[in-house]
């Protein structure tokens, strides 16, 4: 399996998994153009894309469907609970879009989909789990909080991508509006870094070998910062970036590392 990130912030995001002949995006939430240019980089064309796995429907997560459907036919995937909000803001998905009930798994060449509940502020938001010869890859972005759901469909994955959205006290010092800053810490906004830090730290004595911090917000974050407290959090677990788990963090509006398990 080999997982790589295109692009992953508050602005867009869009990660591709591989096996073999396989290839499957979790969300598309960049322009067709930038998707094609990061596929060209790995040999791929969006022709070679066998499903998008959405996540939830909120801009940053499916702005690249429009142009994928109308010019690739390329199928999407969906919780049942996405279904209306996905056909609202993007009505040309609908011939390509596939829902499921979440929970249930489902096979994509080869690779094994299931999908769990997550705290987000929209009616079926997900993560995934994708599994492929031996190898469990977690995603999971775009929660305000670690549920007990989350958790247990997350642990013992060989590579997680995991959301690190926010500094705290940058988020209350910055120029969001109140309500936003409340919709933010809710416990259906967003991951704050320290949490971040403490799901970490449960993946990696479950085994995880690989952490990506992923969906940094670009106003009240920094990649150093996210690094640096995920990190430190470790160290109190008892747990060393590096050495017990290899930690890294996406970059918003470029390639990521490709891992290849």
């Amino acid at each position: 399996m080999t997982v790589y990130t295109l692009a992953s912030s508050s602005s867009g995001n869009c990660t591709l998994v591989s096996s073999g002949n396989t290839h499957i995006l979790i969300d598309a939430g960049i322009s067709l153009r930038r998707i094609r240019d990061r596929l060209f980089q790995v040999g791929l064309s969006p022709d070679n894309i066998d499903c998008v796995l959405v996540t939830h429907e909120h801009i940053d997560h499916i702005s690249g469907i429009r142009m994928l459907v109308k010019y690739h036919k390329t199928p999407v995937f969906a919780s049942l609970g996405e279904r209306f909000g996905i056909c609202r803001t993007v009505p040309e998905a609908e011939p390509y879009l596939n829902c499921f009930e979440t929970g249930a798994g489902f096979d994509i060449g080869g690779i094994i989909v299931s999908s769990f509940r997550t705290p987000h502020d929209t009616n079926g938001s997900v993560g995934y789990t994708l599994t492929a010869g031996g190898i469990k890859l977690a995603y999971a972005t775009d929660l305000g909080c670690v549920t007990e759901e989350v958790l247990e469909a997350t642990l013992g994955a060989d590579i997680a991508i995991i959301e690190s959205n926010h500094d705290r006290d940058m988020l209350r010092r910055g120029p969001y509006p109140p309500f936003l800053k409340r919709r933010i810490l809710s416990e259906h906004g967003h991951l704050a870094n320290n949490d971040s830090g403490q799901f970490a730290a449960k993946l990696a004595g479950s085994g995880t070998r690989y952490i990506q911090l992923a969906h940094l917000s670009c106003e009240n974050n920094t990649p150093s910062l996210a690094g640096e407290t995920v990190a430190q959090t470790l160290v109190e677990y008892g747990i060393m970036a590096g050495t017990d788990v290899e930690l890294d963090v996406a970059p918003p509006f470029t390639p990521g590392r490709m891992y290849t398990l």
